[in-house]
């Protein structure tokens, strides 16, 4: 190989979290040794390393080729030494179903704000992540390379700022049709093209615009008395425990979705992952209203 594990990591971690803090974090490492080691990657491999609207990008051609070779070498190497890290993501709610039994050595998570299912997609093509969950219907828009696995099924339920007009509805006589009179928020239409249609179908009048993931523009979206947010069960993000739960429940049933590449679909990392997520699953009926069940 051109480069170690260790070096290329540095590279391909802080592509992926978008933060060389964060990737010295996650890969236990110094910032300078971060740097140190992209340096010499950018230089090995004779590419361009530049950051465009917040995201590490690298120039293609044939140089781009050669490090997607060396990346594939040093995935296989991940899934077949267990010496190494495996990465899985997750959007922030969908974590909340995984407890610290299911993601565990190999298997680690990095702090990412990853919203968009094509930018998981783009990361899966290229080496950089191992595994990552999606969910119907998004997931059904994935390439046949690969495999889409079943992991759990549940239900949202709407929720809105403490301001919000619905509240002054009582609970026993809140119904859809109240909620459906206020935009819903559900990401954005350019990353979650499919859920936009399901929920469109239903009726739902949805929020049009770029996804929101910045601290404030989230504290200038909640301030909005027009919209309605979906609430994950268990979620611990601050943001959903902000919000009240209206227990209204959205009408489209979601089906989260361990997306992997299906030569790696029956290694043993992959096996220990889906026992451990099955563990984790036993209480998620109890804990989480909303909760619907597991398919494993």
């Amino acid at each position: 190989m051109a480069v170690s594990a260790e070096e290329l990591s540095c590279l391909d971690v802080t592509i992926w979290l978008q933060s060389q803090s964060f990737a010295a974090e996650f890969l236990k490492l110094s910032q300078p040794c971060i740097s140190r080691n992209i340096k010499k990657v950018i230089r090995i491999f004779d590419i361009d390393y530049f950051r465009l609207n917040g995201e590490y990008q690298i120039t293609s051609g044939e140089s781009k080729i050669r490090l997607g070779r060396e990346r594939t070498l040093h995935q296989e190497l991940r899934f077949h030494d267990l010496h190494h890290v495996l990465r899985y993501d997750a959007y922030n709610r969908m974590k909340t179903n995984l407890n610290n039994k299911a993601i565990k050595n190999p298997w680690r998570s990095g702090k990412s704000l990853i919203q968009s299912p094509s930018l998981f997609r783009e990361l899966m093509d290229v080496s950089i992540l191992d595994a990552y969950m999606d969910y119907l219907p998004e997931a059904a828009s994935i390439s046949n390379k690969y495999e889409s696995i079943p992991i759990s099924r549940y239900q949202l339920c709407f929720g809105v700022a403490k301001n919000h007009p619905l509240l002054s509805i009582a609970s026993d006589k809140l119904a859809l049709t109240d909620v459906c009179k206020y935009s819903f928020y559900f990401g954005s239409s350019a990353s979650l093209p499919l859920s936009y249609k399901a929920l469109s179908d239903e009726g739902l009048i949805l929020y049009k615009g770029k996804n929101f993931n910045r601290v404030k523009d989230i504290v200038t979206l909640i301030k909005n008395k027009n919209y309605t947010f979906p609430i994950m069960p268990g979620s611990e993000a601050q943001f959903d425990k902000d919000l009240i739960n209206l227990f209204v429940k959205v009408p489209i049933v979601i089906e989260d979705r361990l997306i992997i590449d299906k030569k790696f679909e029956k290694a043993h990392q992959t096996e220990v992952f889906l026992s451990n997520i099955k563990e984790s699953h036993k209480s998620c009926s109890t804990r989480f209203p909303g909760w619907i069940e597991s398919l494993l």
